[in-house]
């Protein structure tokens, strides 16, 4: 029921659900910058980002071209996010 979410719900596309389950899988993987001014997100660690591909493509370098692709998309996406 529509009211049993928070927000409004988000279809994914069946050939984007191993792209997104990865990149909610490094939510805890990110660099951020904390100073006088304030801080923010810079980036995802990478050293986290690639064992993962690795596992989820296996082996098959196309798949891992294609999740990486998608994984740095979305990670641009949320970087465009102003902070709050």
């Amino acid at each position: 029921r529509p009211e049993d979410y928070w927000e409004d719900p988000v279809e994914v596309w069946p050939e984007n659900w191993d792209s997104l389950l990865l990149f909610i899988s490094l939510q805890t993987q990110w660099n951020i910058i904390i100073g006088m001014g304030g801080g923010g997100r810079t980036g995802l660690r990478y050293e986290a980002v690639y064992p993962l591909l690795d596992r989820a493509a296996a082996g098959d370098q196309k798949e891992w071209d294609r999740l990486f692709s998608e994984i740095q998309f979305m990670e641009r996406a949320v970087l465009a996010i102003p902070a709050k």
